[in-house]
């Protein structure tokens, strides 16, 4: 039996995935021992994306 290659992506990236990454690693330099509310950092999240789409 083939085992599955753990390092394969698993399909395309979206750039609202791919931005809220981005939020998420600029949040860790900046607070590095902090913990994460996921709800209240997915809608901050939303709302800098909903600006930045605007521009």
């Amino acid at each position: 039996m083939m085992r599955k290659d753990v390092n394969k992506p698993k399909g395309k990236t979206s750039a609202y995935a791919f931005f809220v990454q981005t939020c998420r690693e600029e949040h860790r330099k900046k607070n590095p021992e902090q913990s994460v509310n996921f709800a209240e950092f997915s809608k901050k999240c939303s709302e800098r994306w909903k600006v930045r789409q605007v521009d």
